[in-house]
């Protein structure tokens, strides 16, 4: 016998196959209004709500469908892939783990675990899900490629150089997988152009040829008189206590009244003290948690947004689905992502002279605007502590300190060698790394034990953001490392007045940090390779008075560092949005007048 919910959802199931998802909507939810929570019509919804694009509230239904069916491995999976692209991500281990255990197999899935394990204290599980995978299939890609990234932040070097062999060679040859994240192989030493051809593929295999820009949302086209504010909008799931937030406070701040700012937050509802600082920064705030991509679309180009600035790029919790919609005419990518995102919609990469040279220009899909100094926004009003005791922090008092806060990630095995060297010949100085899991750990310290230099390395844990302001400047020279370099970590450490050694690269990631030294005058510490790299630090500390006397210097006039300037920044950072509005508004104009752009 066929019950009214039945009804209710073959009614919901043909609406959906007709291609009419607010229908097949309407339609679950009057049956669940009838009939009560129905497993079947709150899937039924779910899918109207995935037809529409209704993420966030997708996922809420289906964590309410999970509670309902704890043991349906097929809910359980879709709840944990609709978290997997959120900001809370995090949270999607618990349903894909409990679908695994009920016998759900599935190479996704798998993977999906995996990366959720490889950046915490899972490791060892997610190395036990790839090499099952590749012990069935040897040559799977995506499987090999995250090995590589594990094997890469434990710092089992020996293992992971084999392997990033074998996947540069495969992305040479034009293959990709939706496994392997282009942020990923950031830490790799593919070249730029290799890295554009990469994230070229990825994006098609993953989203086709369009991320949603065929649903009809359209840029504002009409043009602003030269006398209005422009309206700049920023994007972001990081307008909290995040490094994102820290570098921008004081640039949304310091806006002038010849701009209008909006912010479009999508990330985690904090309250915290970078949250309320940026909500009183930003007189149009909106909320778009709950929207649909086509919504928060639809919401910004109402706002009359001329230029979007796209703050997060390809990482988790992205959401270029509103990019690729073209809400605004001038859409800038920022700050969030260090590469290409290859990505529809985005039309500009903010770089610096530094950071993107013109001969590098065709590996970057979007158009590229340089800040006249440096790319990133930093800020005045930011915490400058008193140093902590080295005495507190376990320091030697008469050592030379190095140090090296970035994440085990970026470290490579040819700087650890060149930094172990340089104490072997320096026995009163220490190397001061941030601590990792303790697979990392042992692997550098068998390193160590291999210089015996094992008393020379000093461990940092983890501390929130003032304390380790404060701790930096316990330190006499900051180390910076290819093919990723120091980013917010390295203008960090200058902002508490310690001078970075740094390399220049060949890749936007790898220039960050000559990038940096240059906005602060330190350019004689920008070498060329890895060998005037070695002879510079060798140098360095073989006159430690040489090393401290540059030290007190920098540390001097670091407060006073172009850098540092924020008004100066914001001023050059509106100049260059309202010049790139402007030429959009005047190219836009000509077709107009020629019948081009209607």
């Amino acid at each position: 016998m066929t019950t009214p919910a039945h009804q209710f959802a073959e009614r919901s199931s043909q609406s959906l196959v007709r291609g009419d998802a607010d229908a097949a909507l309407q339609h679950a939810r009057q049956g669940l209004a009838v009939c009560g929570e129905v497993p079947g019509l709150i899937w039924e919804e779910c899918e109207a709500l995935r037809a529409l694009g209704r993420t966030g509230e997708r996922m809420l239904r289906l964590n309410r469908l999970a509670a309902l069916q704890p043991r349906d491995p097929v809910v359980l999976v879709e709840l944990g892939l609709a978290l997997l692209n959120t900001p809370s991500a995090p949270q999607a281990i618990k349903p894909l783990r409990a679908a695994v255990a009920l016998g759900y197999k599935n190479v996704g899935v798998e993977l999906a675990l995996a990366g959720l394990e490889m950046g915490g204290p899972d490791a060892a599980q997610c190395e036990a899900r790839l090499r099952a995978i590749l012990a069935d299939d040897a040559a799977h890609f995506g499987a090999q490629g995250m090995l590589w990234r594990l094997l890469s932040q434990q710092c089992r070097w020996a293992e992971s150089a084999r392997l990033e062999d074998y996947v540069k060679e495969r992305i040479a040859r034009g293959e990709a997988s939706p496994a392997l994240q282009p942020f990923w192989l950031l830490g790799s030493d593919l070249d730029e152009a290799l890295l554009h051809r990469y994230a070229l593929k990825h994006k098609q295999l993953v989203e086709g040829d369009a991320n949603g820009s065929s649903v009809g949302v359209v840029a504002n086209t009409s043009t602003r008189d030269a006398n209005q504010p422009l309206r700049i909008g920023y994007l972001s799931s990081d307008f909290y206590h995040h490094a994102t937030a820290m570098l921008i406070a004081g640039l949304l701040e310091s806006h002038s009244s010849s701009v209008e700012v909006f912010a479009y937050s999508y990330g985690p509802r904090v309250d915290d003290d970078y949250r309320t600082r940026l909500k009183r920064a930003v007189p149009n705030w909106r909320d778009i948690n709950a929207m649909s991509d086509d919504a928060a679309a639809q919401q910004i180009r109402a706002d009359g947004i001329d230029v979007l600035v796209e703050l997060k790029g390809r990482t988790y919790g992205a959401r270029l689905g509103i990019t690729a919609r073209k809400p605004a005419p001038v859409i800038v990518h920022y700050l969030g992502y260090p590469g290409t995102l290859a990505a529809d919609g985005i039309d500009y990469l903010v770089a610096d002279p530094i950071l993107v040279p013109s001969e590098s220009e065709l590996h970057y899909t979007e158009s590229v605007l340089r800040m006249p100094l440096c790319y990133q926004a930093n800020d005045a009003r930011r915490a400058r502590p008193a140093p902590t005791p080295r005495a507190e922090l376990g320091l030697p008092d008469d050592a030379i300190v190095l140090c090296n806060f970035n994440q085990s990630y970026k470290w490579s095995e040819r700087f650890m060698r060149v930094w172990m060297r340089a104490l072997q010949r320096a026995p009163k100085a220490v190397l001061w790394l941030l601590e990792p899991d303790a697979v990392a750990r042992g692997n550098v310290m068998t390193m160590a034990k291999e210089h015996n230099v094992v008393a020379q390395i000093h461990w940092a844990p983890r501390a929130k953001m003032e304390a380790h302001l404060a701790r930096l400047a316990a330190a006499n020279l900051a180390l910076d490392q290819l093919p990723y370099a120091s980013h917010t970590t390295g203008s960090d450490a200058l902002w508490m007045g310690v001078p970075l050694l740094t390399c220049i690269g060949n890749t936007y990631q790898g220039r960050v940090g000559a990038s940096l030294a240059n906005a602060v005058g330190l350019n004689d510490l920008i070498v060329p390779n890895i060998e005037a790299y070695e002879r510079m630090l060798g140098n360095l500390l073989a006159q430690p008075d040489r090393l401290l006397s540059l030290q007190a210097e920098y540390a001097s006039r670091a407060a006073t560092a172009p850098l540092f300037d924020t008004t100066s920044f914001t001023a050059q950072w509106e100049t260059l949005l309202r010049t790139t509005y402007d030429a959009w508004a005047s190219a836009h104009a000509q077709g107009d007048s020629a019948g081009g752009i209607g």
